[in-house]
């Protein structure tokens, strides 16, 4: 609406009633949000703070990495801080893409958490104003109510369970946008906000921008159905801007894309029978109120958006001022909602023709968007139900209810879900049924006189009020319940400083040396980007564009691996030296031994320097290449036969007696010697070294089954190995031969490449070589590495199926890599093209109508 001022050009007190409706639907979910941030001692408010899940372990260190390249100069194409290297394009197109987020240049380096909190809040918020915004537009009324329902959807289950995860906000924020968009253009032939909101959505998150589109051709198809008048025109509008929005994201899809390729998502399987996950009945059961947010393997999906919104449902089906041809659309859609959850396929396709590793039901909040603006629109249409439908809508809800409960477990839905559960439905449903009795048994004054008793207006509107308010208490206990996972802020951040300290007294010692590249590693770890948490290069890394070949290296040789994530956890010094690992970062004083040795301490962190590392390219034998079996041996005798094909005389690692118990482990060492231990496969997720010496070592996802670094211990040292499980864990323990270590490190040292210079993007270097064989780089292949020897183009092979390499001829070379995000020119000129389209159209059309009104 146009905006009323006075002489002065003051909006009047008139517009700002307008404005009243859609300002609460921002400033609702933004005081609720503030409130349950208070509640839960989130920082400033206390020492929590709301990092959950990935936003702990991913997030929270890819944030910092990008404020780090914003503020440094730094490229973002390539960083070498997370994992052994990773292209920063696509990390940045899966998980960073939000505009908001360059906004990161302005915040302090020591609040980059609380950054995310204002983001999560902020885009919460905008969610609710957006939705309020669509309700206004497309009802064409301006109720306060819009504000209720908006909060509804910004406080919805999505939101609750999935708010940690930041990257998917902004989708679910501009979702009301690109709906409205879509209804402009086919009603009306008016194409900007779609293009541009479905663009951004896309630009920002690909993946869960797929729902959307999904959601957007079964929507156009029911709104072209209510308007055909509009023709074949509607449908050719909806798919040419769909492809230039599509097009638009190309700048950051297709390098995703290519490197998804090399993942553990590369693989597209489509089921081979039709799945039923659950019983529809307990699905439904979760619009309970303060159900917990569910986010494991078993599909349950997180469908809550306010216990109102399936009483107004059943009032909707039942309204005689609604056509049944606009209810039959909606509630089939509703339906095929609720079968998509529980159906495999359905689910299957849903998710991009991927299934989801845990975080089910990732387009609730469609669901959440499509059940509100039934509710809104059953609201604004009470006059078209009586005092039966009520108790039809308040009885068929409770039956659902009591019937989910009936067959759900107490962990799916609990007695404290159950009860909150049916006390609101009970107030509900005796509000709305004073409100109609209001409206068909109370009387107003015959000659129009005020009476001093309530009027039937009076009544109801009492009653609107007080529903809405409950409403609003609904959605606030809900959230405080079930959103918002706290963890300390205090833990997390406390030795972020030291970190730094130790760090920089390392960088010094190597900039002294010359070296131009190392990597640094930690004994225990908080995640597995720390190295993007605290800005050092390290082996390791946990994202969904993890290179899977490096991941399947890692597990052959007895180091840690998994679909999307590989960690150096039980590397030997021969394997840390292949990796360049130059320092190890440790949580106490005790770690010297022969092969590392003290370097510098800052308050309880230390660094130690590696006595084994490589440069960042070394040679091997080419028949030792050929000959290493490291796919089909055990991880240990992988790394002996290794040694051997290097010079060694004796095994590397020796098997030493231990015992094995319910509970616990033990071996007693009886010579001074550094231990490593395997152990069969077990569902044991944690073990606790416990040493005689007082060191002590945590373990963690022992499950993924990786080789054990139990450090050094002189001979009469024993050693346990604990678990809270009381589960039997049955190890194999072996003592490290450091001779054997020693001749095949020198072996591999005798032949390196001196590194010239170093960036992001490029390193260039030079290498004598004596006898020929294979340079090897601790550098994963992927396509975006182009490899120069001595100023020509050559095709790199792959060193254990992971690592960039090549044969080269005895004499000196001159070497040089360049890296390039693959498909990112690409998809920019289609990007760039998609844009001067839609700018040209637009341009044409706008011309076209001045000419007529002409």
């Amino acid at each position: 609406m146009t905006a009323e001022k006075n002489k002065g050009g003051r909006i009047n007190g008139r517009a700002w009633e307008k404005r009243i409706p859609l300002l609460a639907s921002f400033l609702l979910p933004f005081l609720l949000l503030l409130l349950i941030c208070i509640n839960h001692e989130v920082y400033p408010f206390g020492e929590q703070c709301i990092l959950h899940i990935d936003m702990y372990h991913q997030y929270c260190p890819f944030f910092t990495e990008l404020m780090d390249k914003l503020k440094s100069g730094g490229s973002l194409f390539y960083s070498w801080n997370i994992g052994l290297g990773a292209d920063f394009i696509s990390l940045y197109a899966y998980y960073l893409a939000s505009p908001l987020n360059w906004l990161l240049i302005l915040c302090p380096g020591e609040y980059v958490i609380e950054f995310m909190t204002i983001l999560v809040v902020l885009k919460i918020a905008l969610a609710g104003l957006f939705f309020g915004y669509y309700l206004k537009e497309h009802f064409h009324r301006n109720h306060f109510a819009i504000s209720i329902f908006a909060t509804a959807y910004a406080l919805c289950g999505f939101s609750a369970a999935y708010a940690w995860d930041i990257m998917w906000l902004d989708c679910m924020t501009l979702a009301p946008l690109i709906i409205l968009g879509l209804e402009r253009l086919v009603k009306e032939g008016r194409p900007v906000l779609y293009y541009v909101a479905l663009s951004l959505s896309i630009l920002s998150n690909y993946y869960i921008s797929i729902m959307i589109c999904i959601f957007l051709v079964i929507w156009f198809f029911i709104t072209w159905l209510e308007h055909r008048e509009t023709g074949i025109g509607a449908w050719l509008r909806f798919a040419g801007y769909s492809l230039l929005a599509g097009g638009t994201g190309a700048v950051l899809i297709i390098p995703e894309a290519i490197i998804l390729g090399m993942s553990g998502s590369q693989n597209i399987s489509f089921p081979d029978s039709l799945e039923w996950y659950f019983n529809i009945v307990a699905e439904l059961g979760r619009h309970s109120a303060m159900t917990e947010a569910y986010t494991s393997g078993d599909h349950w999906p997180n469908i809550y958006c306010g216990v109102f919104s399936l009483v107004l449902f059943v009032m909707y089906l039942l309204n005689r001022e609604i056509s049944w041809k606009k209810k039959l659309g909606r509630a089939l859609f509703a339906a095929f909602f609720v079968v998509s959850f529980a159906n495999n396929v359905l689910d299957f396709i849903w998710h991009g023709f991927h299934f989801p590793d845990s975080l089910p039901g990732r387009q609730t909040f469609l669901y959440a968007f499509l059940l509100l603006v039934i509710g809104y629109e059953a609201f604004l249409h009470l006059k078209g139900n009586r005092l039966l439908d009520v108790i039809a809508a308040g009885v068929a809800s409770a039956v659902l209810f009591a019937a989910a409960y009936h067959i759900s477990d107490e962990e799916l839905l609990g007695e404290q879900a159950r009860n909150v559960t049916f006390v609101l439905l009970g107030c509900y449903v005796v509000i709305l049924l004073i409100y109609y009795y209001a409206e068909e048994c109370v009387r107003e004054p015959a000659d129009g006189s005020k009476s001093l008793r309530f009027g039937r207006q009076d009544v109801k509107s009492l009653m609107l009020g007080i529903g809405c308010v409950a409403m609003l208490v609904e959605l606030f206990l809900n959230y405080n319940v079930t959103g918002f996972g706290t963890t300390s802020r205090t833990a997390y951040v406390e030795d972020l400083q030291d970190y730094q300290n130790v760090l920089a007294d390392g960088e010094q010692q190597a900039d002294d040396e010359g070296l131009l590249f190392y990597r640094t590693e930690e004994l225990e770890r908080k995640t597995k980007n720390d190295a993007a948490l605290s800005g050092y290069r390290s082996a390791t890394q946990f994202s969904s564009l993890m290179n899977l070949e490096v991941s399947h290296f890692y597990q052959a040789v007895g180091m840690e691996g998994g679909k999307n994530f590989y960690c150096v956890n039980g590397a030997t010094p021969l394997l840390s030296a292949m990796l360049s690992i130059k320092y190890v970062i440790a949580d106490n004083g005790l770690e010297a031994n022969p092969i590392r040795t003290l370097v510098s301490n800052s308050g309880e962190t230390w660094l130690y320097e590696n006595k084994y590392v490589l440069p960042l390219g070394f040679m091997m034998d080419e028949a030792a290449v050929k000959a290493w079996d490291y796919e089909n041996l055990g991880d240990i005798e992988a790394q002996n036969q290794l040694a051997f094909l290097l010079g060694a005389k004796e095994p590397m690692l020796t098997e030493i007696p231990s015992e094995s118990a319910v509970g616990e482990s033990t071996i007693l060492v009886d010579e001074d010697a550094y231990i490593f231990a395997t152990y069969e496969k077990t569902s044991v997720d944690n073990l606790t070294e416990e040493i005689s010496d007082g060191r002590t070592k945590s373990f963690t996802k022992v499950s993924h089954g990786y080789t054990l670094d139990l450090g050094y211990c002189t001979a009469g040292t024993e050693i346990k190995l604990k678990n809270a499980k009381e589960t039997r864990v049955d190890i194999t323990a072996y003592r490290l031969n450091l001779d054997a270590v020693d001749a095949a490190f020198q072996t591999l040292n005798a032949q390196t490449m001196d590194m010239t210079s170093f960036s992001d993007t490029e390193i260039t270097g030079t290498i004598e070589v004596k006898q020929a064989g294979r340079l090897i780089f601790s550098i994963a292949k992927e396509d975006g590495w182009t490899l120069y020897v001595d100023g020509e183009e050559v095709e790199p092979e792959a060193f254990g199926g992971a690592f960039i390499s090549t044969y080269l001829e005895e004499g000196r070379h001159e070497i040089e890599l360049r890296y390039q995000t693959p498909g990112f020119f690409v998809g920019l000129a289609i990007s760039y093209g998609c844009v001067g389209i839609f700018v040209l159209v637009i341009c044409i059309k706008r011309r076209r109508r001045s000419a007529g009104e002409r």
